[in-house]
């Protein structure tokens, strides 16, 4: 320990350990300013989930209710309340919008960062390691992607990972004497994480925990810090005040659906049309740690040759994720996101214990992994100027996306190679040139993403209809027609329905899907797999039926992108006003 305080000692001026000490947090706040602030106000909430998250907050502050959300007026059984009682907040202060909407998981990122620095500061004793530790979760891939959404995920690793570090206070560096703080701290942890985000919350420390000492380490531990009697009543209390009163409310529903359907199904059966993937996580993590996985080798080196309580511990809490969701059955990348934090603290630990044999030298993974990437995308770049595409307004989206990506990646990549490699002041110039860069790239992309979205152009066309008006949704049945028009919505109507209110009087509304592109279309049909000059979806035939039965009726022909299918989408809006 004393020789790797004096490695971490040595280090910058620029990063002393005095300024890291005393400086450390408001440089994290900083940072967490300049890459989750841009864009995050502009960018239109993206379908299907963030509309649901930020407009059930509104409905529940309309009904003045705490303990069951609701969305387009009915129940809303995906989550628990913590989110929604978090926006509540940011609402308040930032107003009824998408940063006060997306203000949540941004805070609960730079709070993770924080966790995430005391807990490498205390494994290292050097606050440099924790300052290191805390940017790179910062500028890791899927925390810049999930530390700016409107969901839940956020706020459940913060408390997962305030869980994980008081079992590491508790157990794994217990010395037998009563923590009492980081017994509150645990507990409470996993009773707010429940109401984050589920039992997802629970199985990680506890699971963590159990791999930790019968695999990895398999000695001896005292668990009389634990005092698991009394923590299980702390642990459920906040639970219980909050579950109790929904279930009575809803008849038992909310346990029934919310974790029957969206916890246990989730996890025997594959939801929402995707396909189950052997080895799925091994893959999608290289690019959710982008671009700090690419130095697994000195995490590994580390481990090896410092194979203490506290290492494996982290090595068991960034494993136990992806153990457990390789048997999940529905997929997606962000779900081992809780075992993220471990891996930042590993590689913070190595990095600052590198000998003088490692300064200037890029680790030969890193190097190869930061080519392979860094040529996808560059290729992903390439073909979408090369692979035409028939409607030029999808095509140029296209582009733009393609640039965005390759931009930020490159900037990333550059940051991280130049901050492991570099020596003297462009070890930090050029990341911190880089953390800019990326934060420049995501600003025109999130105005194009705003004037392109088809929802904000159908509200904009609805904002003047009466009060009493029935809405419809016909073939585009997003959850964000919802938020942008604050009006209750009849999802998936069918047209001679929608005829029937149009022969009635008074005024009416209706959002009619008339066709729609796919990338995956336009590049089945670039390879001959699909008829070129064809829509993915067409019901023109339907819709321009309809209008010609009414031609008296006011319509508004829409183009623009749909981020739920990520397609380009063709829709007719028809209003009567009286």
């Amino acid at each position: 320990m004393k020789q790797q305080r004096s490695k971490v000692s040595q280090g910058s001026i620029l990063l002393s350990e005095e300024r890291c000490r005393r400086h450390g947090w408001w440089l994290l706040l900083l940072l967490t300013a300049l890459l989750y602030l841009p864009g995050t106000g502009t960018m239109p909430l993206m379908d299907r989930d963030e509309p649901r998250f930020a407009n059930a907050t509104i409905e529940m502050m309309e009904r003045g209710t705490w303990t069951v959300p609701y969305f387009n007026g009915e129940y809303r059984f995906d989550k628990p309340p913590l989110t929604y009682w978090w926006m509540r907040l940011h609402y308040w202060l930032a107003g009824k919008g998408e940063l006060g909407a997306r203000l949540h998981s941004v805070v609960a990122a730079y709070l993770t960062a924080l966790v995430i620095g005391g807990l490498v500061r205390r494994v290292t004793g050097a606050s440099r390691a924790g300052l290191i530790a805390g940017m790179m979760w910062l500028t890791t891939v899927q925390t810049l992607i999930h530390g700016r959404l409107c969901v839940a995920d956020m706020p459940m690793i913060l408390f997962v990972t305030l869980a994980c570090r008081a079992l590491l206070e508790l157990i794994v560096l217990g010395d037998g004497k009563p923590r009492i703080l980081w017994w509150w701290v645990l507990w409470l942890s996993l009773g707010f994480g429940f109401l984050a985000k589920g039992p997802i919350a629970w199985l990680v420390p506890g699971l963590t925990l159990l791999l930790w000492r019968f695999a990895l380490w398999r000695k001896p531990v005292d668990w009389r810090n634990l005092r698991v009697l009394p923590g299980l009543a702390v642990m459920i209390l906040p639970v219980a005040a909050w579950g109790i009163p929904a279930l009575i409310e809803t008849n038992g529903l909310f346990w029934e659906i919310g974790m029957g359907r969206h916890v246990v199904k989730r996890g025997v059966e594959v939801l929402n049309g995707r396909k189950f993937i052997p080895g799925y996580y091994l893959l999608t993590t290289w690019l959710s740690l982008f671009p700090w996985l690419f130095f697994i080798m000195p995490v590994w080196r580390t481990l090896r040759a410092r194979w203490t309580a506290e290492l494996t511990f982290l090595a068991a809490w960034f494993v136990l994720p992806q153990i457990l969701f390789s048997f999940y059955a529905t997929q997606l990348p962000h779900y081992v996101m809780p075992g993220y934090p471990a891996f930042i603290a590993l590689l913070a630990v190595a990095w600052c214990g590198r000998g003088p044999h490692d300064e200037g030298v890029t680790p030969s993974l890193a190097k190869w992994g930061a080519s392979v990437v860094g040529g996808l995308i560059a290729l992903t770049f390439v073909t979408s100027w090369i692979v035409p595409i028939d409607i030029p307004d999808l095509q140029m989206f296209v582009r733009s996306t393609s640039a965005l990506l390759l931009g930020m990646f490159v900037f990333g990549g550059i940051g991280a190679l130049c901050a492991w490699r570099a020596r003297g002041p462009w070890r930090w110039i050029m990341p911190i040139f880089a953390v800019i860069g990326s934060a420049t790239c995501l600003l025109p992309f999130s105005q194009s993403l705003r004037q392109t979205s088809v929802t904000i152009q159908i509200s904009r066309a609805l904002e003047t209809m009466p009060a009493e008006t029935p809405f419809f949704g016909s073939g585009y049945d997003e959850p964000s027609l919802v938020f942008y028009t604050q009006k209750r919505w009849e999802m998936g109507a069918k047209i001679p329905a929608i005829r029937q209110y149009l022969e009635a009087d008074g005024p009416c509304a209706a959002v009619l899907l008339r066709r729609e592109w796919t990338l995956e279309h336009e590049i089945k049909a670039w390879m001959g797999q699909k008829p070129r000059d064809t829509p993915a979806k067409d019901r023109s035939k339907e819709v321009d039926a309809l209008l010609a039965d009414y031609p008296d009726t006011e319509t508004h022909v829409i183009t623009g992108f749909n981020g739920a299918r990520s397609s380009w989408t063709e829709v007719v809006v028809l209003c009567r006003r009286r």
